[in-house]
């Protein structure tokens, strides 16, 4: 009798058919902001009747919330820092609901960030044990530490952040009051934008720009920032690839061995202009780290979302790209800003974007595994910045959505048939020789270290014919990692990969940490 109640209760829930979810963990939220949640409270009230008003059925679940878990078919979080609980709780509420949209209201100590394994982690050059983000909650795959079992996203996913241990929710209003009050604008209205590189970079985010607008108005550092001009700052679009560090609220610059600051959140803050949507490549540019004890600076995400920016896009850790070409950092936030200029909302733009940059590949490589893994948004996913094409007379939002979804989980379920993976093996065959062929032509490195990684099939290729073409059962993919010798305050890693069969080296490219 237990078993048919719960049954029908989910079922009911299933018919509610809202369109769009918060979720966030009510105890976490208590624990941070006491009597002053009442607050938070009436600004969700608010968001809830302005997506009413805007024809999107917005609910509240509360994921330590025991009987309206157990009303939808999941069980309730009872430790908010449990990646695992969080996970299985988070794919309780969409299996019931089927949203359109999935928002994490709080930051990562309220729903944590997903810990994902980084596949290049060494200890010494890599730091980075884990790429913590959003991506498994975009996806149909249970709870893992593995990234490569994320390669096949097909949930629109965004979250509203709050500020990290903070308790005061002042950025938190803030940020609410933007998903509230936002109002579209034309595509014309983000056609000027910010380009700020490193000039060690200008090459690369030339060619990123002018992929995105056919045109690239770029500043490097040095020698311009991080004073930037107002009116440089209310451009609408800001796309940054710039060196960021861990716990950092400035980016930086780079020619040689000079490294000068290139953004700050603190100029930032109260200047950027309502409605703007930034994308930045940074190494850990879009990290939600607690200011205390990091001269009370807000991270710069927090920065632009507390001003008026309607989401940022970026990396929680070392994120990498080539320095004249583009690739991984550089590609996955082009694909972000191109789909919201033609009319996604900004979840939208960034499940396209990740998908975009999976189907791009026959094989995600140890860097690339990362770089999907560590991008999120940050900003209410079904903001939609600009109006997207008109739609066939007497097709709804709603209709206009369902078919976006189902487009976009059979991009899913192509990536995951389609797109093999890589595995980390221990395998020292002929290191010394492997890393001297992949480093011919790069130059001296500090701590210089051999990673192998066997290519695997896809997820879905054991259970789903894979059209894909097979690689040689002896391909595999080789890394080296070391760090530049030149003195930098940011981390400043060249990543060297290369497929290799039969022993031979096939292909090689180089990227740089961010």
């Amino acid at each position: 009798m237990a078993a048919k109640k719960k049954s029908t209760a989910k079922k009911a829930a299933a018919a509610a058919q809202p369109d769009k979810v918060l979720l966030t963990n009510r105890s976490a939220l208590t624990t941070k902001y006491g009597a002053k949640l009442a607050a938070v409270d009436k600004a969700v009230a608010a968001l809830v009747a302005a997506d009413k008003a805007r024809g999107l059925t917005t609910v509240v679940v509360n994921l330590d919330d025991a009987a309206a878990m157990q009303a939808l078919g999941g069980t309730a979080v009872t430790d908010a820092t449990d990646p695992g609980q969080n996970k299985a709780a988070v794919d309780a509420v969409f299996h019931a609901y089927q949203p359109d949209y999935l928002v994490l209201l709080g930051s990562i100590d309220v729903v944590p960030h997903q810990p994902m394994r980084n596949p290049v982690y060494d200890g010494a050059n890599d730091v980075d044990r884990f790429a913590p983000g959003d991506l498994p909650y975009a996806c149909n795959a249970p709870f893992s530490d593995h990234a490569s079992d994320f390669i096949g996203p097909d949930r629109v996913v965004g979250r509203i952040p709050d500020v990290t241990g903070a308790t005061d929710p002042a950025a938190l209003l803030a940020v609410l009051a933007v998903a509230t009050k936002w109002k579209q604008r034309t595509r014309a209205d983000y056609e000027d934008h910010l380009g700020i590189t490193a000039k060690v970079w200008q090459k690369s985010t030339v060619l990123s720009l002018r992929n995105v607008f056919g045109a690239a108005d770029i500043h490097t550092s040095p020698a311009e920032g991080p004073g930037w001009e107002t009116a440089m700052l209310s451009r609408r679009v800001h796309f940054v690839n710039c060196h960021g560090a861990d716990s950092d609220s400035q980016f930086y610059g780079q020619e040689g061995s000079n490294y000068p600051v290139a953004h700050q959140a603190k100029l930032v803050s109260g200047h950027v202009r309502a409605g703007t949507i930034a994308a930045a490549e940074c190494c850990y540019g879009a990290q939600l780290w607690a200011p205390q004890g990091v001269d009370g600076q807000e991270p710069m995400p927090i920065a632009y979302l507390r001003s008026g920016a309607f989401g940022f896009f970026g990396s929680s850790t070392i994120a990498y790209g080539p320095a004249d070409s583009n690739g991984d950092a550089d590609l996955v936030c082009q694909y972000f800003i191109e789909s919201v200029l033609n009319g996604a909302s900004i979840g939208r733009a960034a499940l396209e974007a990740r998908q975009k940059f999976v189907r791009g590949v026959t094989v995600l490589s140890p860097v690339n595994t990362k770089t999907l893994a560590q991008f999120s948004l940050l900003g209410d996913p079904s903001i939609q910045p600009v109006p997207a094409p008109t739609a066939a007379a007497g097709v709804t939002g709603k209709a206009v959505r369902t078919a976006h979804r189902e487009r976009l989980l059979q991009n899913a379920v192509a990536n995951l048939r389609d797109t093999n993976i890589t595995r980390r093996e221990d395998d020292a065959r002929e290191v010394p020789e492997v890393q001297s062929q992949l480093l011919s032509d790069v130059g001296p490195l500090d701590g210089a270290q051999v990673q192998s990684f066997a290519v695997a099939p896809p997820p879905l290729a054991s259970i789903l014919p894979s059209p894909h073409a097979e690689l040689d059962s002896g391909a595999r993919i080789r890394v080296v990692l070391g760090r530049s010798t030149v003195p930098a305050p940011t981390p400043s890693i060249v990543a060297v990969e290369a497929r290799e069969e039969d022993g031979r080296i096939m292909g090689r490219r180089v990227v740089l940490s961010k």
